[in-house]
């Protein structure tokens, strides 16, 4: 079992507890990363303007279900190999956010331009691994202004990958299958994503160099489960629930020096507005 703790005088810091081995990581990177993708907004509107809600049509609830699915789902953003029974890998990831995802009001909402989380994975049996990631505003402080509407996102997530055909001797790729939850909650919404997909992948190592890159891409289906609070619709006008299924596809790549890895990933799908990109910076032990 794998347990996270605060640690001591950095708030940004957590102690990851795996058999009794101690690890710390950090969550200042989400900090660095943020400026590196140059997020500058301030909050445009207040909670008030959730009044904003009930003067919204059954499309406009719908689109913004989809387009906050899409971008809030679980992404594994790893190839379809397996870690291992004593593999484990740690990282934190970032996720474009499409232009018009969390605009469901009068008033336009600066949001950053990516999403941060923290993430890990841990195999379970040689071909089956376990994997979960975490999105806390709150835990960034001060250090990312977000609108007032946001301050209480909360998004979390994980899945299983079972990896059938694994790149050995004759076999040159692997082949696996995911199934994934993610849930968001906000003031005024929550909402349920299920998942699953298909990958495959292949290792391709450098000669002379400790580096392997594997390329993968994937598959998969979506069904998106959003729900507003009554007390913000009016539901005379428009439905408090909604829910989207859709097929989306993925590609990206694997960059892994020792123990680093650096993994890139694209989403794709409909509606295109909502396509989202990936990146994961981890340790993979």
């Amino acid at each position: 079992m794998h347990k996270i703790y605060a640690s001591g005088s950095d708030p940004f810091a957590q102690i990851v507890n795996i058999g009794g081995h101690q690890m710390k990581l950090s969550l200042k990177p989400f900090v660095l990363l943020s400026i590196l993708v140059g997020y500058t907004g301030q909050a445009a509107i207040n909670l008030s303007s959730l009044e904003d809600l009930k003067n919204r049509t059954n499309s406009e609830l719908r689109r913004f279900t989809e387009f906050t699915g899409m971008t809030s789902k679980f992404r594994s953003l790893s190839p379809a190999s397996p870690l291992g029974i004593l593999g484990f890998d740690a990282g934190i990831e970032l996720t474009t956010i499409p232009t018009d995802a969390f605009q469901v009001f009068d008033e336009k909402i600066d949001v950053p331009p990516a999403f941060p989380r923290l993430s890990l994975a841990k195999g379970i049996t040689p071909n089956l691994d376990i994997e979960v990631s975490a999105l806390v505003p709150a835990v960034l402080g001060n250090q990312i202004n977000l609108p007032e509407e946001l301050k209480e996102l909360l998004v979390y997530g994980g899945g299983f990958k079972y990896t059938m055909l694994r790149e050995k001797g004759l076999v040159p790729f692997s082949l696996a299958l995911r199934a994934s939850y993610t849930r968001l909650n906000l003031s005024f919404f929550h909402l349920d994503t299920y998942s699953g997909d298909f990958s495959v992948s292949r290792s391709l190592s450098l000669p002379l160099l400790p580096v392997s890159i594997t390329p993968f891409a994937g598959l998969g289906y979506v069904n998106i489960n959003g729900e507003f609070k009554d007390e913000n619709l009016d539901l005379i006008k428009a439905s408090k629930t909604h829910q989207i299924q859709d097929y989306r596809y993925f590609a990206g790549a694997s960059l892994k020096l020792f123990i680093f890895d650096v993994t890139g990933q694209a989403d794709f799908g409909n509606p295109a507005d909502a396509n989202t990109y990936s990146l994961k910076i981890g340790l993979e032990l």
